[in-house]
């Protein structure tokens, strides 16, 4: 029996992402990734104010990315909803993204520029969501446009050793595309 099955608490509150991809062209992508958060419940909070339910945060990423080169060519950041008045200042936090390549490493990047008090924990919870969502939508982007099946290049391929199992620098999948990886 699952834990939600055994759980007869209150919903309180709910967190979704949502990413999808679209063909911008034959060499980009457009990725528009949007998060909204929701209290199903109203409280008191630290500061003695009055917390009533629904959306508290609704932010949208739109991010064009050129297919070849994985590298973010644009970013658009919207927060039509954020729960404190300093927060629409993160609306241009991510305008240094702007020329990264999302391939391996990017992650790390992403924390360090806009990380912590430099930015909103929100957006980059939403910008490293969208990230694998991208190399995905970029791929089919590629085959789809295509007549003939696109195999994988070992360059592409190879920012993704060892980011899960089935991806794993031992694993058949690496070996089966020849991706060359430092032992």
């Amino acid at each position: 029996m699952s834990l939600l099955d055994q759980c007869d608490k209150k919903n309180i509150h709910n967190r979704n992402i949502d990413i999808s991809t679209y063909s911008w062209d034959a060499d980009h992508v457009l990725v528009v990734g949007e998060l909204k958060e929701q209290r199903y419940v109203g409280f008191i909070n630290g500061f003695g104010e009055q917390i009533t339910p629904g959306v508290y945060h609704h932010m949208r990423i739109e991010l064009l990315i050129d297919t070849g080169t994985k590298t973010i060519e644009d970013v658009v950041v919207t927060l039509p909803r954020v729960p404190r008045g300093d927060c629409p200042a993160m609306a241009t936090s991510l305008d240094r993204i702007k020329g990264m390549d999302i391939t391996r490493g990017f992650s790390s990047r992403i924390r360090k520029m806009v990380g912590g008090n430099k930015g909103c924990v929100h957006l980059n919870t939403l910008l490293l969501a969208m990230t694998p969502a991208a190399v995905q939508g970029a791929w089919i982007n590629i085959a789809w446009l295509r007549e003939e099946p696109v195999r994988p290049d070992p360059q592409t391929g190879s920012h993704l050793v060892d980011s899960c199992w089935a991806w794993r620098k031992d694993g058949p999948l690496v070996a089966e595309l020849g991706i060359k990886v430092d032992k």
